[in-house]
This record gives structure tokens, C-alpha cells and sequence, in this order.
């Protein structure tokens, strides 16, 4: 075969080289989502750069039909494997069936034979002209030719469209990976176009050099923007996924406030299928919720909904929110409804037992404290007066450990934390420990400058924690010892005494986190600094040995920053007396 020099066959075969590379590396990791169709367009496309780069090379005629011929039947390889890469890509693999991909290969079929066969339908009148710096060959293209033009231009198109659905909707890497995809594929296609449509001289055809920059930017997308690690399809298949399984009611709509999605927990919801449900207006079949996206007008709203359908009336949380497109315009509204019935019911119980024991119990029991101590100054037995100070005893722990519910509710109920002196606040609860048991050794050992980002429920936690340490001490000299230390981002703070321990059925209950009928504790004290100590992330540790017992709280330091919004304590007396039982009121609600 005679050969010529071009200034366009080099970059033609290296079009080649680098097609064949990429494809080879796509083929070798082909178990990954869009890997196999992406090995066979570069290969296609690299057998059709080594075809028109044989074409340029060749100084005759007869080798020039040949690799011409050649490059018809590789155009037809390409489009089809860059939809399937696209389909793959997208998630949308399961258009790709043995009967789809059946059809779409009839055309390219067509064209094989006909290129072979009857080669005038595709290309007329081939010559060979010399009047330029080396020879092109020329022709007319036939009514086959522009078939398979039309054909091969709408299959990139619709791959085309699935990508730019991805750039429109999705961020970050998959974003950069469809537009990477979507450039490799439309230069060589804008180069094509140029050259069928004679806007370029005659033997110049630029979709070879196009397939060329195709693989340096699937290449450099591979290396660089993960291509055949991170694709759409894994997110979009985990989404369904979740979607389907999910208890939560969760409904799409579109701009027009039609359903545009719904998963099946809110289909049963609605009482229809989910094919039903899409299309339908949400005010027709939920208006209840349409008001509140009247309301809501665009903006993120959670809510508490009650909505009645066959099994009576049902409470549930609703979030709403806006979802919008890559340049903020409203796209839709996504809503998701929890069903809260159970719990609400729950929270009515629990709010009826508080105030039981905030209220009604606390009262009664005041009511038998008193009587058994008016009814004891007229006895004169011995034996009843014990028996009737063991009544008052009893009736006031019991209103104790009420007021001690009472003021942990009251502080949970309110936001926020307070930046409190750790070391003050010790010094103040152990002074008050030792006058209330001067009997006691009671010693604090504390920084000078040491806050901590607590509530104002700290004060019953160390409370709590020194009277334990004392009552339930059974030596001849009970002695309690406070430390405080910092650990990392923490203060802790420690409690540790001479006594018998906390007993092992106690911890145990607080370990679980739950009480049930036969594994529970004898009182609250451990439950309310147990509370107070999680209320602030903190976290609670005992320690039982042979000399005693120690608790140990890590409490979240505030020394090297406060957080925004944090208040900042002046001292700790305030917090004390906000949180002194006689000055505690009871709500006609409680």
C-alpha cells in the first residue's frame, strides 16, 4: 500500500493509542456500574481514529474505500455503547434488556451488510482528489448514509439527556463525572457534524481528534473524579432502598403541588397504590396538609399533624422541606410524616404519672405527715409514737423524692446551659454538707478557675451525690472527699467516700439505662444525677473497692472556648436558690 504524510495523521493515531489505553483500563475493572460500555466506546472509537488514520495514510484509492468502509461500521459500535454507558451510569440499566438491546442492534446490522454489499446507498461516486497537499477521498453520501446519521445522532442525544438530568440535580463529584461524560462525547459529535454538513474542506474530519480530548477527559475523570468508584446508580439504588423499607410516610411534589413520588408506607396512607397516588393534587387527598403547605410557602416546617382514616384519628410529625434546583428555583416540596400516635399517647401517661407525683402524691403525703404528728402528741404508748415516726419518716422521704422529680422536670423543661464555676459550685455544696452533717469529714480539693457548660440541675447532682455519701455510710467516721481535674475537654469531677458502696443491683439497673419489673433501683437519687449529668453530655462512672466507693462525672469544660449563646453564671447561690424546694410553685397543670 502507498503511503502519505498528513498533519492529521499523528494526532489521529494517537487518538488510537489513548482510546485503546482507557478502554483496556475500563475492561479490566468491568464488574463496576458503567465499566464494560465505557471500554467499548473507547475501543470503538479507537478502532474508528485507526481506521481514519489508515484512510489519511493511504495514497490510493482502493485502501481508502477499505478504511472507510471500516469507519462506517465503527461509528456504528459507538453510539450504542455510549447510551449503555450512560444508562448504566444513571441507574436506568434496567432499560437495557436483551430485547432492547436486540433492536437497537438491528440498524448497525443494516449498515454492516449494506456497506459490504450495496456500498452506493451509503457513500456514491467515490474518487480520489489530488489537487491538495496530499489526497482525500470524495463522494456523495447516500439516503443510508444519513439514516444511520440520524439514528446514531438521537441515541447520543438521549444519553445526552440523562446526563444533563444529573448535572441539573445532583452535586459535588457526580456532577463533575456527568459533565465530564457529557463534553467526551459532544466535541467529537461537534466535530462530526462540521465535517458531514461541509462546513470544514474537503478530507479534513475532526471526530477522530475529538475522540482524542474524549480520552484524555474520561481519563482524567477516572483519576481524578472516581469515575468507576463513585457512581449515581449506588446512591440512587441505596435511596430506594431506604425509601421503600422506610416506616415514615414520605411524599414528593412537584411545582404544581401534584405528587410526583411516594413510598408504599405512604401510599397505605392514602388508601391507593402508588401508581394512583402520582398525579394526584395533595389538597384531594390530604387537606389537611395542604393548608399547612399554604402556610409553610416554601420554607422548612416540622409540625404535629392529626389526620383521621380508618382506624380513627392519628397524630403525626411532619417535616417539610423546599427542594430546589442547581441555581435555587423551586423544583418541588418534599413531606414526611411520622406516625406519633404511640408516643404521644405515651407522653400523656407519663405527664399524668409526674404530676401524680409532683402534686397529688406530694400533697397527700403532707396531709399524712401532719396527721400522724398531731395524732402522736396525744399517745402516750411508746410503741405507737414509734410506729407513728416511722409513718412521718416514710411520708417525708416520699415527698422528698417527689420535690427531687419535680425540680429535675423543672430544669430539663428549660433551654439552654448556664457557664458555671465548677470550683465555686463545690466549695458551696460541700460547705452546706457540712453543716448539715457536722458529723462528717467532708474535704474539697479544687482548682481555682475551672468552668464548666452544665444546666442548672448541677446543683442537684452534687446534692445528691454528697448527701448519699454520707447517709449510706456505715463507719464510726464517715469522710468524703471532692476532686476536681481536667481531661482533655472535660472537667471531672469526683466523689469519693469510705462507705460500703453502691450496691451492684443499682448499678446495674443504671448501666441498662431502663428499669422493668424485677430488675430496678430502690429510689432516685443515682436516677436524677444519672439525668442531670447525661443533660449536658456528660457521662457518669462508679467505682466500688475495698475502702469505699467514688463517682466520677466528666463534664464538658468550657475553659478554652464558650459556645454562642451560652449563658455565663455570676455565681452559683442563684442557682441554688431557684432550685430550693420551698421556693418551687405547682401549676394548676402539675
Amino acid at each position: 500500500m502507498q503511503l502519505q504524510y498528513t498533519p492529521y495523521t499523528a494526532p489521529v493515531f494517537l487518538s488510537a493509542v489513548v482510546g485503546l489505553g482507557v478502554g483496556a483500563f475500563a475492561f479490566h475493572h468491568r464488574e463496576r456500574p458503567g465499566a464494560f460500555p465505557l471500554a467499548v466506546f473507547m475501543i470503538g472509537a479507537s478502532l474508528w481514529s485507526f481506521a481514519e488514520g489508515m484512510n489519511l495514510a493511504a495514497a490510493t484509492l482502493g485502501p481508502k474505500v477499505f478504511w472507510t468502509r471500516l469507519e462506517v461500521v465503527a461509528s456504528g459500535i459507538v453510539p450504542l455503547a455510549w447510551l449503555a454507558l450512560v444508562l448504566e451510569y444513571t441507574g436506568n440499566d434496567e432499560w437495557i434488556s436483551r430485547r432492547t438491546v436486540g433492536l437497537l442492534l438491528v440498524e448497525p446490522a443494516v449498515i454492516v451488510v449494506i456497506i459490504w454489499v450495496q456500498p452506493s446507498l451509503v457513500r456514491s461516486g467515490l474518487a480520489l482528489d489530488t489537487s491538495g497537499s496530499f489526497a482525500v477521498i470524495t463522494g456523495s453520501l447516500g439516503p443510508v448514509f444519513y439514516a444511520h446519521l440520524t439514528y446514531s445522532y438521537l441515541l447520543v442525544l438521549i444519553g445526552g439527556a440523562l446526563l444533563l438530568r444529573v448535572i441539573l440535580f445532583a452535586e459535588g463529584v457526580y456532577r463533575t463525572q456527568a459533565t465530564a461524560l457529557l463534553i467526551a462525547m459532544f466535541v467529537p459529535l461537534v466535530g462530526n457534524a462540521l465535517y458531514v454538513f461541509d462546513y470544514l474542506p474537503a478530507g479534513i474530519d475532526p471526530t477522530n481528534v475529538g475522540f482524542l480530548f474524549s480520552g484524555v477527559i474520561v481519563a482524567g475523570t477516572i483519576l481524578r473524579g472516581q469515575l468507576l468508584e463513585l457512581v449515581p446508580v449506588a446512591r440512587h439504588l441505596a435511596r430506594d432502598e431506604i425509601l421503600e423499607n422506610m416506616e415514615d410516610r414520605v411524599i414528593v411534589l412537584d411545582d404544581n403541588q401534584r405528587i410526583a413520588d411516594i413510598n408504599p408506607a405512604a401510599a397505605e396512607l392514602l388508601d391507593r397504590s402508588e401508581a394512583a397516588a402520582v398525579g394526584e393534587r395533595i389538597e384531594t387527598v390530604l387537606p389537611d396538609l395542604a393548608a399547612l403547605l399554604c402556610e409553610a410557602a416554601g420554607t422548612h416546617v416540622q409540625t404535629e399533624l392529626s389526620l383521621e382514616g380508618e382506624d380513627g384519628v392519628r397524630y403525626y410529625n411532619v417535616r417539610v422541606s423546599p427542594l430546589h434546583r442547581a441555581r435555587g428555583a423551586l423544583a418541588g416540596t418534599l413531606i414526611s410524616l411520622r406516625d406519633v400516635t404511640e408516643k404521644r399517647q405515651q407522653r400523656q401517661r407519663l405527664e399524668v404519672i409526674n404530676r401524680l407525683l409532683r402534686h397529688n402524691l406530694r400533697n397527700e403525703m403532707n396531709v399524712v405527715a401532719g396527721n400522724a404528728e398531731l395524732v402522736e402528741r396525744q399517745l402516750a404508748d411508746p410503741d405507737l409514737r414509734e410506729r407513728l415516726d416511722l409513718i412521718a419518716e416514710t411520708a417525708t422521704r416520699i415527698t422528698d423524692q417527689s420535690d427531687k422529680v419535680g425540680q429535675v422536670s423543672r430544669t430539663f423543661d428549660e433551654d439552654g446551659t448556664v457557664t458555671v464555676d465548677l470550683g465555686e459550685a463545690v466549695r458551696t455544696e460541700v460547705q452546706d454538707a457540712r453543716d448539715r452533717y457536722p458529723a462528717a469529714e467532708i474535704s474539697a480539693d479544687v482548682p481555682a478557675d475551672l468552668d464548666a457548660e452544665v444546666d442548672s440541675a448541677i446543683a442537684i447532682a452534687l446534692d445528691e451525690l454528697l448527701t448519699n455519701a454520707v447517709q449510706h455510710n456505715d463507719t464510726d467516721h464517715p469522710t468524703v472527699t471532692v476532686r476536681i481535674r481536667e481531661d482533655d475537654d472535660f472537667a471531672v469531677l469526683e466523689v469519693a467516700d469510705n462507705g460500703p458502696g453502691i450496691d451492684p443491683h443499682e448499678l446495674a439497673v443504671l448501666e441498662e439505662g431502663e428499669e422493668t419489673a424485677l430488675e430496678h433501683g430502690s429510689g432516685v437519687g443515682l436516677w436524677v444525677v444519672y439525668w442531670t449529668v447525661e443533660q449536658f453530655g456528660g457521662r457518669l462512672a462508679f467505682e466500688n473497692d475495698g475502702d469505699g466507693c467514688t463517682v466520677r462525672a466528666w463534664l464538658p469544660d468550657t475553659d478554652e472556648a464558650d459556645e454562642p449563646g451560652t449563658a455565663h453564671s455570676d455565681g452559683f447561690v442563684g442557682i441554688r436558690q431557684a432550685l430550693d424546694a420551698s421556693e418551687i410553685e405547682f401549676s394548676a397543670d402539675d
